[in-house]
């Protein structure tokens, strides 16, 4: 029975479920885009343009031969891909966020087994046989893992290879997180900036329109 169930521990849910290096190796980068309304020579966060603060309208419109509504329908194109882009950002932030506590839990599991496989002591674990259904197991002596690698794929390490393993992801993700944090700061400000920039083309064109009325 002992040593069933330890074969059943060690072929199931061992540990945690584990995503491996493959969907940590690279956060997911933005969706280039380009508008005539855009600084492309600066070095920015993730290669996201950055949006150019119109300090003149009247200077601006007369540079790229558009009139007001023109105008305003190319910063709002602007500002939607802007925002397409955020969530996109958001979407892989909130993923990294949710995969870097199962790297740590696992990290920690792997630990605690390799603790224990140095001596007498007997692990008493549950592990998954099948959806919402756990078994009980006693586990003494362990000197292999088993790792989700995703899509269905499982694979055997030791302890070593394991720990190495899981450090790797575990830095790559929250260096990941950071790289996407750094560049949903900065598509925020361009969001900000676009949002500015159509008021300002908006209130441009009232106060014309007012002028020429009042005259």
């Amino acid at each position: 029975e002992h040593l069933s169930a330890l074969a059943l521990l060690r072929s199931s849910l061992l540990l945690l479920v584990f995503v491996a290096s493959a969907a940590l190796s690279s956060a997911p980068g933005p969706t280039i885009i380009r508008s005539p309304i855009m600084n492309e020579d600066a070095a920015t966060p993730g290669g996201i343009p950055q949006a150019e603060f119109i300090s003149d309208v009247a200077a601006h419109l007369s540079k790229q031969s558009i009139t007001h509504d023109e105008a305003i329908t190319k910063l709002q194109d602007l500002y939607s891909k802007f925002k397409f882009i955020d969530v996109r950002l958001v979407t892989s932030k909130n993923n990294l966020k949710g995969k870097i506590p199962e790297i740590k839990k696992t990290l920690e599991a792997v630990q605690f087994l390799r603790a224990k496989a140095s001596t007498d002591e007997v692990v008493t674990t549950h592990f998954e046989l099948a959806a919402n259904v756990l078994a009980s197991a006693n586990v003494s002596k362990v000197d292999h893992v088993c790792l989700w690698l995703g899509a269905n794929v499982m694979m055997e390490f030791t302890f070593d290879e394991a720990e190495e393993l899981l450090s790797k992801n575990l830095k790559t993700a929250a260096e990941n997180l950071a790289v996407v944090e750094t560049q949903l700061s900065f598509l925020r400000d361009q969001i900000t900036t676009s949002e500015v920039n159509i008021a300002r083309v908006y209130n441009h064109e009232i106060r014309l329109r007012q002028a020429a009325k009042a005259s």
